[in-house]
């Protein structure tokens, strides 16, 4: 196994720490058990920094995700999945750069705690703020948000049609852990649920010129707790069940480029 393949595998399982913590205290607030509160990446990122070993556990997740982020760009850049260059293709490998680079944020996020001191914080608001700002930003928020809803109903289309994540070795999982792919369903429909309403707030926010309607995860979870506490239990399960998958998608990974 390549280093390649290593630094990948160290990106899912910093992801997988990433969403389960995220997902376990949001149904810990929803089910009325102590310690629970509605949180996101980078507060995740300052509960794991609290913890024993919390600056080695941020240096490693901050090295894995940047790795993924990198691997998956280079590999929607190369085509290394040869999804073709047309209007299909292209758009396959965009989403993927998207996602790749959004991930990447965190990286530098888990980073920069460490090395220059700075404190970890949902930059959703702020960056449509500054997006806004700039000649034509409000469309390219728009354009941002459009596409995030595209990506989230495009998860939804793949769970509902019981598929998988293009990079995972199916004929493995359903050899060694069956299971696993019940979990990933569930868990990427959660995730999709959030993704669609962040993108539909991000157009929002374009449309009318107004940074604070922009939505991160924190204020989707706000949003769901406001319907009902077993909804955001429901989504709250659901972000822990792709934590998992994600923990075990390190093992299962299956690369292109090594």
């Amino acid at each position: 196994m390549s280093w390649v393949a290593n630094v990948v595998r160290l990106g899912y399982v910093a992801k997988g720490l990433i969403y389960s913590l995220i997902g376990i205290l949001a149904a810990r607030l929803a089910f009325g058990l102590g310690g629970g509160r509605l949180t996101d990446p980078s507060g995740a990122l300052r509960t794991i920094l609290a913890q024993p070993f919390g600056t080695a556990m941020v240096i490693l997740i901050g090295v894995g995700i940047l790795g993924y982020a990198a691997y998956y760009i280079f590999e929607a850049l190369s085509d290394a999945r040869h999804q073709g260059g047309g209007v299909r293709g292209w758009s396959q490998r965009s989403m993927t750069i998207i996602k790749a680079a959004v991930y990447g944020t965190i990286g530098v996020q888990a980073l920069s705690v460490v090395f220059f001191n700075s404190r970890p914080r949902d930059g959703t608001e702020r960056s449509a703020r500054a997006l806004i700002q700039v000649p034509l930003g409000s469309w390219l928020l728009v354009l941002i948000g459009i596409g995030i809803v595209i990506f989230g109903f495009s998860q939804l289309r793949m769970v509902w049609r019981g598929g998988a994540d293009d990079d995972i070795d199916v004929a493995r999982v359903k050899r060694e852990a069956p299971w696993l792919l019940s979990f990933g369903r569930f868990g990427t429909g959660a995730r999709s649920v959030i993704m669609v309403v962040m993108g539909t707030a991000l157009v929002r926010a374009g449309f009318r010129q107004r940074a604070a309607e922009a939505e991160g995860y924190r204020d989707v979870l706000a949003t769901m707790a406001s319907i009902h506490p077993w909804v955001l239990g429901g989504v709250a399960a659901g972000l822990l069940c792709f934590g998992i998958y994600q923990l075990c998608h390190a093992r299962y990974v299956k690369l292109v480029v090594r």
